[in-house]
């Protein structure tokens, strides 16, 4: 019969007693470098959520994390389904420096695959006007064009930019490189990067007594306006029609006029599609299209047809090309706009209007409006592209 063998009980305890030692020491050691981990991002600002989601990063990821300042966006970057590893760095230096900007743009601009991070200051000029595909667009696309912190944001900063007409203003800018800013945002607001009459569509007449008709704008051949009244005898030379707000306002004007001791009369208020339409083919007969289309309206695009528009004479029934001469014309220059009348074509703005100027042509838009054109001296093109479109 075998001999059974003697258990050492002091070595068994001692070997058990070094197991746990060696298991607490490597549980330390871990805790240790958790809590050390922990501690320098809490340390930065990150509370235990935050930190329960960033510890789902790689070391590098939470590395590059401990590079910076605390990010309250932070999570809402890495929880992100765009959210790319090889940019966290990108993200958290650009979040970080433009804390003005919303961070989404930041990131919906560092995500684009044609992000250039050379280009980041200037993206970053526009990039509160303009959804990301547009910054990138005309950031890399005009770059050659524009020097860009002075070209690009000066047109941005002009008075009557149109966000709607980036596009347009740069493409104008590229072929008019001489013009000021202000002149191609003006030329542009007027449509004149198209041609008169090739890129036309109909009035908007809810618009009511601001309907823009212009060779643009243009009215249906059937559009007659209501509450037309006749003018009285005594302010008209011929028989003439207009709208009632303009004819009683048009009545104070010429009582206004005739205390200084000045006469104005209507000579031509509402004319119809088909009267405008024999009188524009009588001056193409005479003059051939091109002279004819810088004096007068094709059917369809007068402004009479509106009803506002009042073509006006004095006392001694002067010619329209004498009318300019005359001391009611001087009045009527510095003070129209008190009764809501605009000299709509201008002398000077013949390019914007596409008409010669026309001291005898008065519109009615209301005393506000007139008010603004003259002390701005805009044309009604240009206020009602920025103001009314």
């Amino acid at each position: 019969m075998k001999r059974k063998r003697k258990v050492n009980k002091k070595r068994i305890v001692i070997l058990f007693l070094l197991l746990i030692i060696i298991t607490l020491l490597i549980i330390c050691y871990i805790c240790t470098l958790f809590n050390s981990k922990n501690s320098s991002l809490k340390d930065i600002g990150y509370n235990n959520l935050e930190i329960t989601e960033i510890e789902k990063l790689t070391k590098s990821e939470i590395d590059t994390i401990m590079n910076y300042e605390y990010n309250k966006n932070l999570i809402y970057i890495i929880d992100s389904e765009n959210y790319n590893p090889n940019k966290l760095d990108l993200y958290l230096k650009y979040t970080e420096k433009y804390k003005d900007i919303d961070y989404l743009k930041i990131f919906e601009l560092i995500n684009h695959e044609d992000f250039n991070e050379d280009k980041i200051e200037d993206y970053v000029n526009i990039l509160d006007k303009y959804d990301v595909n547009s910054v990138i667009k005309y950031i890399n696309e005009y770059n050659n064009d524009f020097k860009l912190s002075d070209d690009l944001m000066a047109l941005l900063n002009e008075k009557y930019f149109i966000n709607d007409y980036l596009d347009r203003y740069l493409n104008y800018y590229k072929n008019h490189k001489d013009l000021t800013y202000s002149e191609i945002v003006k030329r542009v607001n007027a449509k004149l990067d198209y041609t008169f009459y090739e890129d036309s569509k109909e009035s908007d007449l809810s618009k009511g007594m601001y309907t823009l008709v212009n060779k643009f704008y243009y009215l249906d051949k059937d559009y007659i306006p209501d509450d037309l009244v006749t003018v009285s005898g005594i302010y008209a030379r011929d028989t003439a029609q207009i709208k009632r707000v303009a004819y009683d306002n048009f009545v104070k004007l010429a009582d206004d006029a005739r205390s200084k001791g000045l006469t104005l009369k209507v000579t031509t208020g509402y004319r119809s599609y088909n009267f405008q339409a024999t009188l524009y083919n009588n001056y193409v007969k005479a003059d051939g299209v091109k002279n004819a289309d810088t004096y007068s309206a094709r059917p369809g695009y007068s402004e009479h047809q509106l009803g506002y528009s009042l073509d006006l004479t004095n006392k001694n029934n002067v010619s329209f090309d004498e009318f300019a001469n005359t001391p009611e014309y001087k009045w009527l220059k510095d003070n129209a706009y008190k009764y809501g009348f605009i000299l709509r074509y201008p002398k000077g703005k013949e390019y914007i209007t596409g008409y010669i100027f026309e001291a005898w042509h008065i519109r009615y838009v209301g005393i506000d409006i007139a008010t603004y054109i003259y002390e701005n001296d805009i044309t009604y093109e240009e206020y009602y592209e920025y103001f009314l479109r």
